[in-house]
């Protein structure tokens, strides 16, 4: 059984023949009392704040487990992240290559178009040059003829 205050002060002895005097008897009983009184009164209070700063360090290890699985999750999230940035990244570097690829297609394609063109521009820069020179040639055969029908003449 759990001794209080109140037990202690109010506790009696009996009386004996030779028994102690019960002014110091209780005048003693009163001071164990009042001390056990206080002892009692800061062990309840100390009680109350150990369930008190139970209850806060329960709440800060929540906080504390909340903020791991925060730190993790963030930590997971930045993995995820870069791992999402360093594939878009090879992506847009392999469209680039296929892009730049079919650029090069299309301007050697563009750039035999254009060698055709000159070869038959150069054909027809060939042939006109023989014709004019046909011509030239057909024009001074006319011009001696009518200068030796002019001297006959």
């Amino acid at each position: 059984m759990q001794m209080t205050p109140l037990d202690i002060g109010n506790k009696t002895f009996s009386k004996g023949i030779r028994g102690y005097l019960c002014g110091e008897v209780e005048k003693f009983l009163e001071t164990v009392s009042q001390e056990f009184e206080a002892a009692y009164t800061e062990n309840f209070e100390l009680r109350e704040k150990t369930k008190g700063l139970e209850a806060e360090i329960s709440h800060y290890r929540q906080i504390e487990t909340t903020l791991q699985q925060t730190l993790v999750l963030a930590q997971q999230t930045a993995e995820e992240v870069k791992k999402t940035a360093q594939h878009e990244a090879a992506l847009m570097l392999r469209e680039a290559e296929l892009e730049k690829l079919s650029k090069v297609s299309e301007t050697q394609l563009i750039l035999e178009d254009i060698k055709e063109e000159i070869q038959g521009l150069s054909r027809k820069r060939d042939l006109l040059r023989t014709q004019l020179r046909s011509f030239l040639l057909a024009h001074l055969d006319l011009e001696k003829l009518q200068e030796r029908n002019d001297d006959i003449a």
